[in-house]
């Protein structure tokens, strides 16, 4: 039976994809940069490849944050400043709390029979910061955990040490829940931890969660299934 519940943040328990949007719509609108739809899939592109080497510990958060605006500027043929970009960018970012649907319940519903909630995120803290204060989520964790504040990024096995040493949790009553199968299944699996696969677009992986849903709502349920 799991006590100790890890869950991600992007993707899982709020909607990034439109949160970036959002974001971005109105960093180009404030520094007068002409963009269209193809602009918003080059940006999340070149956005999703930094993240990827972030993971994989290939650049420093600083870098990330200006080489995703330098990529979509020199694969946009747009001009504007780069730095100006990023850090209104991370601005209206960190005002951009969308959750899904189900994630208040969700937490409202596990807080309330027991569980210890703790958020794992990689991200940037003001950004994250920003976004757990604008929804009014972090009454619910216990502890959070942001992979800048902690100085290493999930999967790096040093996040989920970190977690677990904080937590005084025992494993056997731990498990990670997130959507990234690069970020939280394998990090996860490498430190050897329980985890469940949120797979809401029927995606295929070599990899072996301990167990995948399709939905956020088929957390508790499941939930309830590991307890008999």
């Amino acid at each position: 039976m799991y006590h100790h519940l890890f869950l991600d943040l992007d993707g899982t328990l709020m909607d990034f994809r439109e949160a970036e949007r959002r974001a971005f719509t109105r960093m180009a609108g404030q520094l007068r940069i002409p963009i269209d739809d193809a602009s918003h899939l080059l940006y999340a592109r070149c956005n999703h490849s930094c993240w990827k080497e972030f993971e994989q510990g290939l650049l420093t958060i600083d870098e990330l944050s200006l080489k995703r605006f330098a990529l979509f500027q020199e694969q946009s043929n747009l001009r504007f400043d780069v730095e100006s970009a990023s850090e209104v960018y991370e601005d209206h970012l960190s005002r951009q709390a969308i959750l899904y649907p189900e994630t208040l319940p969700l937490l409202t519903l596990l807080k309330d029979e027991g569980y210890r909630l703790h958020l794992a995120s990689n991200g940037i803290s003001r950004v994250q910061r920003g976004r757990l204060e604008a929804s009014n989520l972090e009454r619910f964790f216990d502890h959070i955990f942001i992979s800048t504040e902690i100085g290493v990024p999930k999967p790096d096995p040093g996040f989920f040490e970190r977690m677990l040493r904080t937590t005084g949790a025992d494993k056997r009553e731990c498990v990670m829940i997130g959507d990234s199968l690069s970020s939280d299944i394998q990090g996860a699996l490498d430190v050897q931890l329980d985890c469940i696969w949120l797979n809401t677009e029927n995606r295929e992986t070599a990899l072996e969660p301990t167990y995948t849903i399709t939905s956020l709502s088929e957390l508790h349920p499941l939930l309830n299934s590991i307890k008999l």
